[in-house]
């Protein structure tokens, strides 16, 4: 290597355009199979959707799927203002509708974020790298393909961040240092994470030991934080709250009817019997996922372990290669393994451009792994460092490019190509890997029903068989159920959008008689059992109240060669 492929502050130039091009191509190519029908409204997604139809509908924030439609106090209000924003536009609240629009709208958002992380990682990699890192982190599922095909606040909140970090890197001038807390404001109105954007906002003014200009900045960033809070408090503080509508509405593991810190404060929210966090429980939390990170860094920004035994049969059935099929736990190890020194690597490149003196990239992205490090929800991780891939793979850059140096520049033949291989190999392998997992990415179907019950089919990202066997069960209880009655599953939010019944979390209570107990109290008139799998609400909570009461509830439907069943409370 004659020249680094690294140096700080690098100019943009002309062949900056056809990288450019390159990255508008990815995005397009990875959009087409992508841009008809409603966005993926599951899981948080439906809580976004439903905020917003409340907001729309001047009912202020809050779940319609509740009785008693109780206000919101997990969720910050940004992105369902955008939601009410669309339906108020298009003037309907139907999802099949407004859906389609929000999936447009989340196009131009993952383009403008593809566009804003290479203008940011291009500060400190030559243009063919920077293409690198942003063109895998395009083709990244847990970090672009997944979040742009949902209604999650991750690729809003990513662009934020971006765009963040673009303002703030030229904050000499008034004009950038002003956007750059709009956009950690805005970021922290999207997602509580963004308090890591606005704590940077206010570091690059002690940094400069411009202190006025932090006094000014932290009464700024204030001003979001303190807003969202004395929501949170007066929400908290009302009798509403404090006497809902039945025993388990507010409970601590009802995760989007309570606040983060009380979700957060057991310790494992999907297994509420374990109890509270206690100190030595914190720093076991602390410990494990210190462990988990590094693997959890390289699997968002490239690809899923569990997918590559996929992979491999599909190549090797494709290239009708003779050799036995690779054994699928030794692949999961390998890549595994992989994961885990790519993350290791994104730290270790993180720490080496700090010793630069380059302490802004770092900052933020240490500081948002400390915040991860303090959550328990290890199995969602990839949503949390989707929004740092660009980051991530640039740390990794750097570190295999110092690494090269050194090796060639000790002289022998062999360290010399060993220098070159290791910061101009990995890269390319890794994109190469990327773009075929993409490729042999599948669309699966999914059935929608008009309001007449017309089926309309469409596809998603991973609406895997089990999602598939809910659609007509929910479509039965719309046609079947009486319009008071509520319902209790494992995506309550989802259940109301497409059956316009409410719909509750099943109690997630170890005992099934307090179980059944706080059913009746509801009262819930159908219970949905699914086979969702993780985190295994229907499985571990709902199925033993069917067991333990058969006589109190009847089967009314079944999807045809799968578990999928609802039961009708028997009067």
């Amino acid at each position: 290597m004659t020249q680094s492929a690294v140096q700080d502050n690098v100019p943009l130039g002309r062949r900056d355009l056809g990288y450019v091009a390159g990255v508008i191509l990815i995005w397009i190519a990875v959009w087409i199979p992508r841009l008809e029908g409603p966005i993926d409204l599951r899981w948080d997604a439906s809580a976004y959707y439903v905020l917003g139809t409340s907001v729309a509908e001047g009912k202020g924030y809050r779940l319609l799927n509740e009785p008693g439609e109780i206000e919101a106090v997990q969720y910050p209000p940004l992105l369902p203002l955008l939601v009410a924003a669309h339906q108020r536009v298009l003037g309907t609240s139907d999802y099949l509708v407004v859906g389609s629009r929000l999936r447009l709208f989340y196009l131009v958002l993952s383009g403008l974020y593809l566009l804003a992380a290479y203008l940011v990682v291009r500060r400190f990699l030559q243009a063919p790298l920077a293409f690198g890192a942003v063109a895998i982190t395009g083709l990244s599922f847990y970090s672009f393909l997944y979040p742009s095909d949902s209604l999650y606040a991750e690729i809003p909140f990513a662009l934020l961040s971006m765009l963040f970090l673009l303002c703030l890197w030229h904050s000499e001038r008034l004009t950038f240092s002003v956007m750059a807390g709009v956009f950690a404001a805005s970021a922290y109105l999207v997602r509580t994470a963004g308090l890591v954007l606005l704590a940077v906002w206010v570091a690059d003014s002690l940094v400069r030991r411009r202190f006025r200009q932090a006094a000014l900045r932290t009464a700024a960033a204030a001003v979001p934080i303190l807003g969202w809070q004395a929501h949170i408090n007066r929400v908290s503080d009302s009798a509403a709250y404090q006497q809902p509508a039945y025993p388990y509405q507010r409970a601590p593991y009802y995760y989007s009817n309570v606040t983060y810190a009380e979700n957060s404060s057991l310790v494992d929210p999907f297994q509420p019997e374990l109890g509270n966090t206690s100190p030595p429980d914190m720093v076991r939390r602390v410990a494990q996922n210190v462990l988990v990170l590094p693997r959890s860094i390289g699997e968002s920004a490239w690809i899923p372990a569990a997918s590559l035994p996929y992979l491999l049969e599909k190549l090797h059935r494709r290239l009708h290669i003779p050799w036995p099929h690779p054994p699928r736990d030794s692949v999961v190890t390998f890549a595994g393994v992989c994961q885990t020194l790519i993350g290791i690597g994104a730290v270790l490149g993180a720490g080496l451009l700090l010793k630069r003196g380059q302490w802004l990239y770092p900052l933020y992205f240490g500081l948002s792994l400390a915040i991860i490090l303090l959550t328990p929800w290890a199995s969602q991780f990839w949503r949390y460092l989707a929004p740092l891939t660009p980051l991530s793979l640039m740390f990794l850059v750097l570190l295999l490019d110092a690494a090269g140096q050194r090796l060639a520049r000790r002289g022998g033949a062999w360290t010399r190509a060993s220098g070159f291989l290791l910061a101009g190999t990995v890269v390319p392998m890794m994109l190469a890997q990327a773009v075929v997992a993409a490729g042999f990415l599948r669309l699966l179907p999914i059935s929608y029903y008009t309001a007449d019950g017309t089926e309309r089919p469409g596809r998603l990202l991973t609406y895997e068989p089990v999602w598939h066997a809910l659609d007509p069960a929910l479509e039965f209880l719309r046609r079947n159920s009486d319009s008071n009655a509520v319902i209790a599953t494992s995506v309550p939010q989802l259940t109301y959008l497409r059956t316009g019944r409410r719909a509750v979390l099943p109690p997630l209570e170890k005992d099934p008689d307090t179980a059944a107990r706080y059913l009746d109290a509801v009262p819930v008139s159908y219970l949905v059992l699914d086979q969702l799998g993780l985190p295994g609400i229907s499985e571990r909570y709902a199925a033993p109240v069917i067991a333990r009461y058969p006589r109190s509830w009847r089967q009314v439907y079944a999807t045809p060669g799968t578990g999928v069943r609802v039961f009708e409370r028997i009067r």
